[in-house]
């Protein structure tokens, strides 16, 4: 039979992370406050997961970041003899507990701790093999269990984190088979990177991503989106694309405008483009990538769409100092003529010489050798 956890907690959890439905968000929180204020210590870490960002909760969810009143929850979870509330913190990086100690009464070990939440899941109770999964991909298994290079020896530690990662893949399965979806990243990773030795398996990998997408993940519609596009169904990837949009994968954005770009694959149309292109880079302003299309777009013009060397100036310096070179050529371009900026020629050459066979490179270092 299941372990279950009160009521309340396991209601909210099945809205929150199994249904991830955003009409019934409220209710799910409302659920663990009800179940914290009477004590409850599983309700406050499951209440403070909730407040840490979309790698613990789908961001369908829209919910606010706040990791102080996040590990304020923690740390009362703690003192309230939650076996998983102490696990789940010591996986949480940047928490530190009160007394310095992940290990509170009516335990005395981070072992007790350890197979506790382990007797949990081998009853059924999917978040705790998700947990357990966690400790094993992230190999803090270790730590709980004392098993370290320096207590076991460097041969033993290694065959030790290859057979965490064998456990890790085993239940992050059972867990997406249940429909919990925050498993899939790291599942998927250990599938396509061959994590400390596992074999890599791509096209199960794949087969996870086209899950993920069939539970209404957001970012694994995109990515199946990216799929169809690479093949030529353009309208199905755009269908994937808006599906993605829906569940709020902002990067979608992007996805969908640069199709429409110098460089999409559907017939151009830069006032579309620009639609999605700034809708995206509302949501997601340090991101390289939509600083560059959007820069370009600004740069080139067309289509009604006059040249604004201000702004373009503007995203395409931001891209640069991100870290991305994609648009040094237009970049440079404008330290050459003064476009949106004061003439500069040498950050001009430094800026084509990055990408010197870029026509514009080309050109502009033609006539700085002049």
């Amino acid at each position: 039979m299941t372990v279950r956890f009160d009521e309340r907690v396991d209601n909210a959890i099945s809205i929150l992370w199994f249904e991830r439905n955003p009409a019934r968000r409220e209710e799910a929180l409302t659920m663990l406050r009800s179940a914290a204020n009477l004590g409850d210590g599983d309700a406050y870490y499951f209440l403070g997961r909730c407040y840490l960002g979309k790698s613990y909760v789908d961001p369908v969810m829209e919910l606010p970041i706040d990791r102080n009143f996040a590990f304020e929850c923690f740390r009362i979870s703690l003192t309230l003899e939650s076996a998983v509330g102490m696990l789940g913190a010591m996986l949480q990086d940047g928490f530190e507990p009160p007394g310095n100690t992940f290990v509170h009464p009516p335990y005395h070990t981070k072992k007790e701790i350890w197979d506790v939440v382990t007797d949990k899941a081998k009853q059924g109770q999917i978040f705790c093999k998700y947990l357990i999964a966690n400790a094993y991909y992230y190999c803090t298994a270790g730590d709980l269990l004392d098993i370290t290079p320096s207590t076991v020896g460097k041969k033993k530690y290694e065959r030790c984190q290859y057979e965490w990662t064998a456990s890790a893949m085993k239940l992050y399965e059972e867990c997406v088979a249940a429909g919990l979806g925050i498993a899939l990243p790291n599942l998927v990773d250990i599938l396509r990177t061959g994590r400390h030795g596992a074999p890599r398996q791509l096209q199960r990998a794949q087969m996870y991503i086209h899950i993920g997408a069939d539970l209404g993940i957001g970012t694994y519609e995109r990515m199946v989106g990216n799929e169809y596009r690479d093949e030529g169904k353009l309208s199905k990837a755009v269908e994937l694309y808006e599906r993605a949009l829906s569940h709020k994968d902002d990067y979608a954005y992007y996805c969908l405008g640069k199709l429409y770009t110098f460089h999409g694959a559907m017939p151009l149309d830069l006032q579309k483009a620009r639609a999605y292109l700034e809708e995206g880079y509302a949501r997601l302003p340090d991101d390289a990538g939509f600083c560059n299309l959007l820069g370009e777009i600004y740069f080139r013009g067309g289509q009604d769409i006059l040249p604004d060397y201000d702004q373009a100036f503007l995203l395409l310096s931001k891209a640069y100092f991100k870290g991305s070179t994609w648009g040094s050529d237009m970049l440079g371009t404008c330290y050459l003529n003064g476009l949106g900026t004061k003439t500069n020629l040498d950050m001009a050459r430094k800026l084509f010489e990055l990408h010197p066979k870029k026509p514009l490179a080309a050109g502009g270092l033609k006539r700085l050798r002049r």
